[in-house]
């Protein structure tokens, strides 16, 4: 496959086996809907003893039964998206650690895959649960110039996850600029993330980012020489600053409405504890089918809403999806 002038590999992926109906796993109906749904009590942890009678499901404000329930039942199917440009060059060590950790924390019988993005999109490990091949991959990982984000979340959403079936994730680290130079718009991967119905865990380093670059910018500033050279410096921090504040919007708002999360960690060490909240939440979702009662697969969008009839909970899942 060729994605935004760059080649990508894409393997062919091998037929997910149906696991057999006892009490530990479910399986998928086609005209079922999937949410994976996670709950929080009053101090924000997670609330792991709620049944189905708990929940109450809304599609376009109308109630919805509950087909099925599940907690952490279902094995997830993630993609582990890896920021490789020169942005991230110097802290890729720290990355592939961090995303080792959260492999780590991961159930047997999940599936990782593993993709780097910068002037490329290169899917560098297809499916596996195999943690010694996982971290082979990491260590082939490969660093470039420019960052094709858009491209990359649409490669994951449409070409790996688009073929699964069941619970799945992108986990992507990166400060979500887009250098501009892949095919794929913001709109389009966003619209492409919802399609596939999947959630969005972004490890984002723009808070990291931004404190270097005040840094900077506050030494020029305060610097005695009023040179040129010193004002392109300041124009381009200021530059640099406005870009990390866009960035953190869209990926709060990919993260928010497909039911994911965003991490700001302020610190390179903080990254370890964004995967291990990323692997905690996702062992503690509850995963609730429901069948719509509207049958029409007309492809329009439909919101969806979940509560939980006590007080003092908060559940999150996704916004809504298109029906295909």
């Amino acid at each position: 496959m060729v994605l935004g002038g760059a080649a990508v590999s894409v393997c062919a992926q091998k037929p997910v086996p149906k696991p057999k109906p006892d009490d530990a796993t479910i399986t998928v109906d086609t005209t079922e809907v999937l949410l994976p749904v996670t709950v929080r009590d009053s101090s924000g942890g997670f609330a792991s003893d709620l049944k189905a009678e708990d929940f109450s499901i809304y599609e376009d404000g109308i109630p919805q039964p509950i087909s099925s329930f599940a907690l952490k039942r279902m094995p997830v199917h993630v993609v582990l998206l890896i920021d490789t440009s020169s942005s991230t060059a110097h802290e890729l060590e720290d990355f592939k650690a961090a995303a080792l950790r959260f492999i780590n924390q991961l159930d047997p019988e999940d599936k990782i895959c593993l993709i780097r993005f910068d002037d490329v999109v290169e899917l560098v490990q297809d499916w596996t649960s195999s943690r010694a091949t996982l971290k082979r991959a990491m260590n082939r990982l490969q660093t470039g110039m420019f960052t094709k984000f858009n491209d990359a979340l649409y490669l994951a959403a449409r070409e790996q996850l688009g073929k699964v079936k069941g619970r799945k994730a992108v986990i992507v680290l990166t400060d979500g600029i887009d250098s501009g130079r892949g095919s794929i718009t913001p709109e389009r991967a966003y619209r492409t993330m919802v399609e596939e119905e999947v959630p969005v865990y972004a490890v984002s380093k723009t808070r990291i980012q931004g404190r270097a670059d005040r840094d900077k910018l506050e030494f020029y500033q305060t610097a005695s020489s009023s040179s040129s050279v010193n004002q392109l410096q300041i124009d381009g921090l200021k530059m640099s600053l406005q870009q990390l504040e866009e960035s953190e919007r869209y990926l709060e708002r990919i993260a928010e409405e497909t039911g994911g999360r965003i991490f700001l960690p302020e610190r390179f060490d903080d990254l370890g504890d964004a995967y291990q909240q990323v692997a905690d939440e996702l062992r503690s979702q509850y995963v609730i089918f429901y069948t719509p009662t509207n049958p029409s697969r007309d492809g329009s969008y439909r919101s969806i809403r979940v509560k939980v009839k006590q007080t003092g909970y908060r559940a999150t899942t996704r916004f809504g999806y298109y029906p295909k």
